[in-house]
């Protein structure tokens, strides 16, 4: 199974044995510590690293991988996202999605009137909010009250949109 969800993004080298400070882009940062392995792209090669050690520090993973062994080596991974595949990812409760399930779903009125796919996820606190982008550009919260239903296999999404959230 391909590695397509990002998970965190190495910042710098950290201490002198090779390890690397990274900022966790999840929710959950215990993940880390489940993981045995990650992948990152090093100049448009996939690459598989090993985690020997992991530890939280502030807000970051501090991260020792087997392959890489010194500082050097470590800057040459700065910018570099870390990647894990599907299977690496612990399930949700129904009715709870990861971002990238939902990003790309074509989104559809429950009149069947088709609005477009989704493009990104803006967080706000309270609930996310869906940006749709189609004809126009839709903002749709993702609420019970509008999201009507989620099927991954069809990739769609069916929302019960309110007077004046379309306009």
């Amino acid at each position: 199974m391909p590695a397509n969800i990002v998970v965190g993004r190495i910042l710098s080298s950290w201490g002198v044995r090779g390890e690397v400070k990274i900022l966790p882009l999840t929710y959950s940062t215990d993940r880390f510590s489940e993981l045995s392995e990650v992948v990152v792209s090093i100049r448009g090669e996939e690459k598989t690293l090993t985690i020997e050690n992991c530890r939280i520090h502030d807000r970051f993973i501090i991260i020792k991988f087997a392959e890489i062994n010194s500082p050097e080596e470590a800057k040459l991974y700065r910018g570099t996202e870390i990647k894990i595949s599907e299977d690496q990812s612990p399930p949700l409760p129904e009715g709870i999605y990861y971002h990238y399930q939902i990003i790309g779903l074509h989104v559809y009125t429950t009149t069947s009137r088709y609005l477009g796919q989704i493009h990104s996820i803006i967080e706000t606190g309270g609930n996310d909010v869906y940006v749709v982008k189609g004809d126009k550009e839709y903002m749709i919260p993702a609420t019970e009250e509008f999201i009507k239903n989620i099927d991954l296999e069809k990739k769609t999404m069916i929302i019960e949109p309110v007077e004046g959230l379309l306009e």
